[in-house]
């Protein structure tokens, strides 16, 4: 078990029961995530918080016995449930040590995706953790940006679906996490289809990317839409129910602040503390711990700094699914 990291009872036999509900009621077996750990692991216990970085964070925070860090914990390895019932993955570690760098405690709570940046305006969350880095998002959130990304289309293998475009996903019933921003990207799409007299995409949304990605399972979607991370690890775990048909660069992971200037000032106190963890290698380290490629890091951790993959890099990770 790891610290700061575990759901509230209720809260875990409340998403388990869901997910079994859900399984009686679509007539499959639930997927349970497996932990998966590289061999290299750093020390984040070791960790020492430094009295010059943490006299950045501002004192509304500092007040605080933790800070409470939002988490959608359903694209493994970047955020998930272990089989503990722990919040884990790779963003959580690499938060919790630049906490610890900034003499803070952290409290991960589980929300959906669609709660995130309302309950960070609300001030029921202090961070968010992770969602894309779009422009849109900017004057609702302040993201420091830690990972490139981009989006993939899955399918089952049994379906053969071949695509070169995103254009071929017209007529299909597609499936995508709710409040994303693939949802706008899916509607646009759905209007290039019509407008070409080809059938429309028929978009139907889950409240996360497991449900999501067990629509496939279920066979109610024929492909579906998800962040590549997420795309990419069920296809290699399950490589039975899913493969990755397509993919495409779009943007970067980001860890989501407040917009006023005490969320700001957080924002810029966590990007030096990343800084430093990069500089002594623990984040190449969690890198590989979580099995990501090192070359889709974003080790200057940028604010506000929407970032897309060369088509080089996209040919390349295409070839790789």
């Amino acid at each position: 078990m790891k610290a700061g990291k575990k759901l509230s009872v209720s809260s875990f036999a409340s998403k388990t029961g869901l997910a079994l509900l859900t399984a009686c009621v679509l007539n499959f077996s639930p997927l349970f995530i497996a932990n998966v750990y590289a061999e290299e692991k750093p020390d984040l216990a070791a960790i020492k918080a430094d009295p010059q970085l943490s006299a950045l964070v501002p004192e509304a925070y500092k007040n605080k016995s933790s800070l409470t860090v939002a988490v959608n914990p359903e694209v493994p390895p970047i955020k998930f449930v272990n089989d503990d019932g722990d919040i884990d993955g790779f963003t959580p570690d690499l938060v919790a040590a630049a906490a610890k760098v900034l003499g803070l405690k952290v409290n991960f709570t589980q929300t959906s995706f669609d709660s995130l940046i309302p309950g960070l305006s609300a001030n029921r969350f202090d961070v968010l953790l992770s969602l894309g880095d779009f422009d849109s998002r900017h004057k609702q959130v302040t993201f420091v940006d830690y990972l490139n990304i981009g989006q993939t289309i899955v399918a089952s293998p049994q379906r053969k679906l071949v695509m070169d475009s995103l254009d071929a996903l017209c007529g299909l019933n597609v499936a995508l996490p709710r409040g994303t921003n693939t949802f706008e990207d899916a509607k646009v799409l759905n209007e290039k289809c019509v407008k070409d007299g080809k059938k429309p995409v028929v978009i139907s949304t889950y409240p996360d990317t497991n449900a999501v990605m067990l629509s496939i399972v279920n066979k109610s979607s024929d492909a579906v839409w998800v962040d590549s991370p997420a795309g990419s690890y069920n296809a290699k775990k399950f490589p039975d129910l899913y493969q990755t048909v397509f993919f495409y660069v779009n943007a970067s992971y980001g860890i989501g602040f407040g917009t006023s200037e005490d969320g700001k000032k957080l924002a810029s106190a966590m990007q030096q503390a990343l800084l430093k963890l990069n500089k002594e290698g623990v984040y190449e380290q969690l890198l590989k711990k979580w099995g990501l490629p090192v070359d889709e890091g974003r080790p200057d951790f940028p604010i506000n700094s929407p970032w897309v993959m060369p088509t080089k890099a996209a040919d390349e990770v295409k070839a790789k699914a």
